[in-house]
């Protein structure tokens, strides 16, 4: 059989087989070159340029290191291969940044991918030449079979290749973690991803690994000033619904699309001219908080809205140069139905076991970030009212 290698950074030589190959040379997967897995992030740390097409490479890449590790059939492991190759098809222009706009419209960009899946014809018949299904691939990436925990679930190969990708492309060492040391210590116990209690030390530098990630990369204050002036122009273009679009629509828009599309229409040039020469807002206010502690009005979009206009009106400046932003780290899922699952070998007999991690629960709850930006003169302004208004709170 002829084998395709692909080398990659993080990994190494990736091998694809030639049916692999036909999928990967689809529109659909080759569109995900043209979307920046982190953007922005290189207005910080300049080497983030890797896209959603890197780490889509490498979550096959390690899917298949895990079917291969629990002794899945060559069937199975095509089937894990390319539901990671595949999994993030459906993310719009810009990834995560751009989500909101399909929240807001009820779906996400997972259902998105399922309808990609289902509707284009191009990529169903690679998919097909490969000996394998789409609605096997579907029922994996919908968590319908056990091991889709290795594509989406508290530990899986979405998390460890973005977590060692960004941190190799961003230079910030806050992503390593010992990727190998988990799979090798995985093992299907009845419908169950579980892994070894040998292996905790892992899971645990992984959990805080993809904490400090987000805390350190993902939020850094610089990063989300660009994104969030991004995101409100982005909002000026009314007619930008990717949710009632057609999957050929759909497919048609990635980064350079958008950010042209922007730079041509008189409402949103000016924040593509702020991010071109990093003429960023800046933080006037900030506080960290847990679950509990997280304003309630923030927690909508029409909130925020409501708190920056506020705001403007009580520090006497342009409603349009205040900005909120309310970035939170996702918790690990660790202490509901979710969790991630031990094992140990108990007298010849592999068996569940519990087991409470300080660290692992450190993660399995909501940290964030309240920011209130606004432009250099307005500081001192704008830090008084926030000052003010979030004590009362």
């Amino acid at each position: 059989m002829t084998v395709k290698l692909i080398k990659d950074p993080v990994h190494g030589y990736i091998s694809l087989s030639e049916d692999e190959v036909r999928v990967l040379d689809t529109y659909p997967v080759q569109r995900l070159r043209r979307i920046i897995q982190l953007p922005f992030v290189y207005l910080v740390y300049p080497g983030a340029r890797h896209t959603r097409f890197n780490h889509s490479l490498g979550c096959m890449y390690l899917a298949g290191e895990f079917a291969e590790k629990l002794g899945f059939d060559e069937h199975k492991r095509k089937i894990l291969r390319l539901a990671g190759l595949l999994h993030d098809l459906g993310h719009t222009p810009y990834s995560h940044l751009l989500e909101p706009l399909l929240e807001e419209a009820g779906t996400t960009h997972e259902e998105m991918t399922i309808k990609i899946l289902e509707n284009n014809q191009e990529l169903r018949e690679a998919i097909e030449k490969c000996g394998v299904s789409v609605n096997e691939i579907i029922e994996v990436l919908s968590g319908k079979k056990a091991e889709s925990a290795i594509i989406s679930g508290p530990i899986d190969a979405d998390k460890l290749d973005f977590l060692m990708r960004d941190s190799y492309f961003t230079g910030a060492f806050y992503g390593v973690l010992d990727a190998k040391r988990i799979i090798w210590r995985s093992r299907m116990v009845g419908d169950k991803l579980a892994l070894s209690l040998k292996a905790i030390g892992a899971v645990e530098e992984m959990a805080l690994a993809r904490y400090q990630s987000f805390m350190n990369i993902y939020f850094h204050h610089a990063v989300r000033a660009a994104q969030t002036i991004f995101l409100r122009a982005v909002r000026m273009l009314k007619k930008l619904d990717f949710s009632s679009m057609s999957i050929q629509e759909y497919l048609s828009y990635d980064d350079y699309v958008l950010w042209c599309m922007m730079k041509k229409n008189e409402k949103t040039r000016w924040a593509i001219n702020r991010i071109e020469r990093r003429d960023l807002p800046k933080v006037a206010y900030e506080f960290k908080f847990g679950e509990k502690d997280f304003p309630r009005e923030l927690r909508r979009k029409e909130g925020i809205e409501e708190a920056e206009e506020k705001l403007a009106k009580l520090a006497g400046v342009p409603e349009s140069h205040v900005w909120i932003d309310t970035p939170y780290v996702p918790p690990l899922p660790y202490m509901d139905q979710e969790q991630v699952q031990f094992f140990d070998e108990i007298g010849g007999m592999i068996k569940t076991v519990a087991y409470r991690s300080p660290l692992l629960d450190f993660t399995s709850k909501i940290y964030g970030i309240v920011r209130v930006y606004t432009e250099r003169q307005y500081l001192e302004k704008v830090r008084k009212v926030a000052e003010n208004y979030f004590a009362n709170r």
